[in-house]
């Protein structure tokens, strides 16, 4: 106990009613007078000392040594853990999450893509040009209708009769 990195520590001793609280110096001097005190146990938890059992003296510094033992071991093997990635700004656990489509939904979506596509080759070539543009291509009913020199209000009836119409093929 000459380390005074405990110098302005609390110090906790046993006593027959259970824990006594003590100062670091109290420690000290105790030591120094009182024989009992020399062989008695102390362990550091969380920036203070706290006498243990023989027992729980040796678990403590065992389990110690094992940990720095794995610590040494995987710096030598280069692994990493997850909690090796946990900063302040990112959770290494969130790596760990799969963001995927779940399977049963990318086989739905893909059996509904190829009905889509077998619908859509039942459409006319006017209608699939329509779907395509608005669509695939993105443009707006009013652009389209400039486009082809139509009215706006046509675009968007031709374009609902077409949608309903998908829609009855996809449901047969």
């Amino acid at each position: 106990m000459a380390d005074d990195k405990y110098a302005n520590s609390k110090c906790f001793i046993l006593s027959p009613d259970g824990y006594e609280e003590i100062t670091y110096s109290e420690l000290c001097r105790r030591r120094d007078t009182d024989t009992t005190y020399e062989d008695r146990k102390f362990i550091p938890l969380h920036g203070m000392l706290m006498e243990v059992t023989p027992e729980q003296y040796a678990e403590f510094y065992r389990a110690q040594n094992r940990q720095r033992y794995l610590d040494r071991r995987s710096a030598e093997n280069g692994d990493i853990s997850v909690d090796m990635l946990t900063t302040d700004e990112f959770n290494g656990t969130d790596i760990l999450i799969d963001t995927a489509e779940p399977v049963d939904e990318q086989v739905i979506h893909k059996i509904m893509s190829d009905k889509l596509t077998e619908c859509l080759s039942l459409l006319s070539e006017d209608e699939q040009e329509l779907i395509r543009k608005l669509f695939y291509e993105k443009l707006t009913e009013r652009e389209y209708a400039t486009e082809k020199g139509i009215y706006h209000n046509a675009v968007h009836k031709k374009k609902v009769r077409i949608l309903e119409k998908l829609k009855k093929l996809l449901e047969s």
